[in-house]
């Protein structure tokens, strides 16, 4: 995700930076002013900007919505020290509105909100073949992919889907920053993960509908850092 910082103090945008670039899957851009963030943005198209809202040559709240003119999709959230213009940044098309000083796991919070909501809203429909049709799934409502001799299920948010497909097709299909093979035979969409829990000599993974699919020794550690990005 491209993020511009917008901050007429170039040492609270430098620090704001060094935060958000803490988040793993984000690169950031700072411009001082109004004016430079408009060109900034026409050559870089961020899908969100953090923006000051005192500065000298055009505030905030019109940067936003002289943005927003140029780009609908555009996320923003305001970073100031002025709490009095949070009712009118929430009427524009702000995510947040986050006040100086910095809490630091706020922001961390507020980044990974933008990264979900840039990859559920980008996503496209991937076909898959299945024994009776051709079907467009959303990736975001496949909970899970198994394995099986007779045919690999695709079990989705609206029912279960039965595919001669390769399961590694599968899964190259689709978005590899949250499928993951967690087992020979399962590939699981991280964003429905509910919790892991020990079985054994190993674990289970515990999806949002209380389902249970295994975790393989092998891929355990693999898979506990691709939760922590």
């Amino acid at each position: 995700m491209r993020i511009l910082i917008v901050d007429d103090e170039l040492a609270a945008g430098t620090y704001l930076q060094s935060i958000i670039e803490q988040v793993p899957g984000v690169s950031t851009d700072i411009a001082t002013s109004g004016e430079e963030a408009l060109k900034k943005a026409s050559v870089n198209q961020p899908q969100a900007v953090f923006l000051d809202i005192d500065m000298p040559d055009i505030n905030g709240l019109e940067l936003a919505r002289t943005l927003a003119k140029e780009n609908e999709d555009l996320s923003f959230v305001f970073a100031t020290a002025y709490p009095d213009y949070a009712l009118e940044a929430f009427e524009l098309y702000s995510v947040d509105y986050i006040l100086k000083p910095f809490d630091k796991e706020r922001i961390k919070k507020t980044v990974k909100k933008l990264l979900d909501k840039s990859r559920y809203s980008d996503e496209v429909p991937v076909l898959i073949k299945t024994v009776k049709q051709n079907v467009f799934l959303k990736p975001s409502n496949i909970l899970y992919i198994e394995a099986q001799p007779s045919g690999n299920i695709i079990q989705t948010l609206n029912g279960i889907h039965i595919t001669k497909e390769n399961i590694n097709d599968l899964h190259s299909k689709l978005p590899q920053y949250y499928f993951f093979r967690c087992h020979r035979s399962y590939v699981v969409n991280l964003k429905r993960i509910k919790e892991i829990v020990p079985s054994g000599r190993t674990f289970q993974i515990v999806l949002e509908t209380s389902e249970k699919i295994p975790l393989s020794r092998n891929q355990e550690k693999t898979f506990r850092m691709k939760l922590q990005k």
